[in-house]
């Protein structure tokens, strides 16, 4: 109505009577407690609350109307970027195939979030992130997860450690050397701790590391047996050796994790298939 200043008028363009214009108006106005129009018998003109209301409402409209385009050109050009999360020791090795395979298929960028497990469960609960490639843990009613398969945690050692040379030691070998582990607060160190925690073994933890590839110059540098997942260990210095553990053997499960009940958008369900059978191959 401000656009077209008389009642008559603002009814023809939306294929109204006057009379419902009308009580529109009016229904507007009690809820807001102001008046909007100042009428006369032949034009309405906007009060200034009505001005300032009418700037809101163009910008609301106009924001609106740019959603729903992004979400048109999304769906049908896939021009947003899909946001997903991986395990940086896991990205270094299955996202060049992966990506270089999504890109054939899809046309929208990917961004990708290669922080800890904890980090990227928020981010997922968040919806920031559609769903992470991650160490699966204790279950959460609110994140439905994938499990896709384990691998072990081994022992990187110098290759002048005496156990260089062993392909398999047990844990209790460990006793008395200075290990490098990853943080305490990390999903990985907390299974190492509990799967540990029935055995009459006492290790020493001298180095602790938030990032687990800074473990892997530590044990080059002869400093210390870094304990790490065997994904760490596919790309290692030349003078660093990989010896298995056992007694007991700990594996931590891999997946992917994404909200319950929110489906992923058509290029995130892509690339999460992508993602499943090259780690299921």
């Amino acid at each position: 109505m401000a656009e077209q200043g008389s009642f008559q008028a603002a009814a023809n363009r939306l294929n109204l009577s006057p009379t419902a214009v009308g009580r529109r108006v009016r229904k507007l106005e009690d809820g807001l407690g102001t008046v909007l129009f100042l009428r006369t018998t032949r034009t309405v003109t906007l009060t200034a609350a009505g001005s300032r209301f009418l700037l809101r409402a163009q910008k609301l409209m106009s924001d609106l109307g740019d959603a729903l385009s992004e979400i048109r050109d999304e769906e049908r050009f896939g021009e947003r970027a899909v946001a997903i999360g991986c395990l940086p020791t896991i990205a270094v090795h299955l996202l060049p195939d992966v990506l270089g395979a999504f890109a054939e298929q899809e046309a929208c960028g990917v961004q990708v979030f290669d922080l800890s497990a904890s980090a990227m469960q928020d981010l997922v609960r968040s919806g920031r992130i559609e769903f992470a490639v991650s160490f699966i843990g204790a279950q959460h009613d609110d994140l439905s997860m994938h499990p896709l398969y384990s691998e072990p945690i081994v022992a990187l050692v110098s290759e002048h450690d005496p156990v260089a040379e062993q392909g398999e030691i047990s844990w209790h070998d460990l006793q008395g050397r200075r290990l490098v582990s990853i943080g305490t607060a990390s999903g990985t160190r907390s299974l190492i701790d509990t799967s540990l925690s029935s055995w009459d073994i006492d290790l020493h933890w001298h180095y602790e590391v938030q990032h687990l590839a800074t473990a892997v110059p530590l044990a080059a540098a002869g400093l210390g047996i870094a304990i790490v997942p065997a994904s760490v260990a596919q790309i290692l210095p030349a003078q660093v050796r990989t010896v298995r553990l056992r007694a007991p053997t700990i594996e931590r499960r891999i997946g992917t994790l994404r909200r319950r009940g929110i489906p992923l958008s058509s290029p995130a369900s892509t690339l999460h298939r992508l993602i499943v059978n090259r780690l299921r191959g």
